[in-house]
């Protein structure tokens, strides 16, 4: 009888360790496909600052406009292979998705040209805090106490990169103010997302994104366009390609992963920027920048913590 007992009570357990090693087998391979977005998403940026360095007529929309036009055909790809129809009228939410993104990128890309790297990354990292802030007039979304206190903590992290360089030098860097509104605008378009994703799929969002910023940084980049037949023209291309794939093991790393773990992996962008930005651009922070992006990291890890606590009540 005993062994009888054994021998139903052991394909029972053997199928749940098997069902539990494969979940944290694609759980592993989700947390590894955000952080190669997290990779892929910096190093773009740094060819980004590699070619305004080499080559200043190389204009931050020429980097915007080229990976927009690459992921255009892309995306094309993706919504001819999901068997979708083509619609010109789609939901207002998608077209703001598109047009914000759009903004954000060319403010993010400006900083990158005018400033750091490292700096415009952890700037444009504040977009969680600026979600948060944004969704209490919008979504009436009204934060408990942990939340502002999170929220401080972020807020104090800008403050450092902002008012800091004021206080010593008398002025504002204008590479900084560009980094943190593309972090405000990153944020709106996060938010357009909310309600896109409730109103169409994934590959049509992706496909206005793209042909929007397309169609919107061409006028822009046009006058720059020559210079992609100069050898730094190398540049523009492999930021091009490595922001699309960024794009695309982001998205496919949420088949993999909940929100508040894809949250917390794509913040390690920050770290990546300043140890990269210091040992191949030689980008030094000071005591005030390394402290700034240690509360930005630290918000942006909470903010995800905390949402998910809320969920689960």
């Amino acid at each position: 009888m005993l062994t009888f007992r054994i021998a139903m009570i052991l394909p029972v357990r053997f199928g749940a360790i098997m069902s539990q090693s494969i979940y944290h087998r694609t759980q592993l391979y989700g947390i590894m496909l955000n952080a190669l977005s997290a990779l892929s998403f910096y190093f773009a940026t740094f060819f980004v600052r590699l070619g305004s360095i080499y080559n200043p007529d190389l204009g931050s929309e020429l980097f915007a406009f080229v990976r927009y036009l690459l992921g255009l055909f892309f995306s094309i790809y993706l919504f001819r292979n999901a068997g979708l129809a083509f619609r010109w009228k789609v939901p207002m939410p998608v077209y703001l998705r598109a047009i914000f993104n759009t903004l954000a990128l060319l403010f993010f890309y400006e900083s990158v040209s005018r400033g750091e790297a490292a700096t415009a990354n952890v700037l444009n990292m504040t977009y969680p805090a600026f979600v948060a802030i944004l969704a209490i007039p919008i979504f009436r979304e009204i934060p408990d106490r942990r939340m502002l206190l999170v929220l401080g903590f972020s807020l104090s992290g800008i403050a450092l990169y902002v008012l800091y360089p004021l206080y010593s030098t008398g002025t504002i860097s204008t590479a900084d103010l560009w980094g943190i509104g593309s972090g405000l605008l990153a944020a709106v378009a996060i938010l357009s997302l909310r309600g896109a994703a409730m109103q169409a799929r994934a590959e049509e969002i992706l496909l206005w994104m793209f042909a929007v910023g397309t169609v919107a940084t061409l006028p822009l980049a046009i006058v720059s366009l020559r210079e992609l037949q100069a050898p730094s023209g190398l540049f523009v291309l492999a930021s091009a390609s490595l922001g699309v794939a960024g794009q695309w093991f982001l998205t496919r790393s949420y088949a993999y992963l909940s929100a508040t773990a894809g949250s917390i992996v794509s913040s390690l962008r920050i770290p990546i920027a300043l140890v990269a930005g210091f040992f191949l651009l030689q980008e030094i922070p000071g005591v005030s920048g390394i402290l700034g992006a240690s509360l930005i990291f630290a918000g942006n890890l909470f903010l995800a913590l905390f949402r998910r606590s809320e969920k689960k009540e």
